[in-house]
């Protein structure tokens, strides 16, 4: 009985370390796409008008915060794994 408890607490707790490493490549993944996303709002500034720039400097910011904050989600979910 004592071996079969340990063996379901084992599996549930790789579960969840599976869980949260999943969910770690996921905020990664979002992380990375944001940054593309950043880059590609700074080139475009550079190549427009003023409201061109005022426009895309907005998007590279917000993605720049949005790929910060998938970062740190990313580095939560792995301290939570582990």
């Amino acid at each position: 009985m004592k071996k079969v408890l340990l063996a379901t607490v084992a599996a549930l707790s790789l579960a969840t370390a599976s869980a949260q490493v999943g969910k770690a490549a996921s905020e990664a993944t979002d992380a990375a796409k944001h940054k593309i996303d950043q880059k590609r709002a700074e080139s475009e500034a550079e190549k427009s008008g003023p409201v061109g720039k005022a426009v895309n400097n907005l998007k590279s910011g917000y993605h720049k915060k949005q790929s910060e904050r998938s970062a740190n989600q990313a580095k939560k979910a792995i301290k939570n794994a582990g």
